[in-house]
């Protein structure tokens, strides 16, 4: 964290979605319970970033961008964001963090890295899909 990207992301699993989600987006009611990624932030980080609930935000590392739906909740740190990984392409938190894993099992290291978050200029292009 420094002053250029001053948050914390980390990421990880949603309780309605299992690893890529290649099986668990083919449920629909698991699908139902958390249809896309949310970049999830405290309330206070949200109000410093004139970001509401549910409006457009753009993370950036040093890596990659994406542009995600916030959800403003009470149950992570004022400095940490969280986006899960279940998503694929231009919904892939991946696109912010390294690809580093374990050596001998191939596992891939927990994703923590420092960002920046600004609301959107507009909803990303995957956001006008029909699919």
């Amino acid at each position: 964290m420094d002053g250029e990207y001053p948050i914390i992301l980390t990421t990880g699993r949603v309780v309605s979605q299992f690893l890529s989600g290649t099986q668990t987006r083919r449920i629909g009611p698991l699908v139902e319970q958390y249809p896309e990624p949310l970049i999830e932030m405290h309330p206070q980080l949200a109000a410093k970033l004139g970001i509401k609930d549910g409006e457009w935000a753009t993370t950036e590392s040093r890596r990659g961008s994406i542009t995600l739906r916030a959800q403003v909740v009470t149950t992570i740190r004022p400095d940490t964001i969280f986006i899960p990984y279940h998503w694929a392409g231009q919904k892939s938190a991946n696109q912010l963090t390294i690809s580093a894993q374990d050596p001998i099992s191939k596992i891939p290291e927990y994703k923590v890295c420092a960002v920046r978050v600004r609301k959107a200029d507009a909803p990303p292009d995957w956001a006008n899909d029909k699919k």
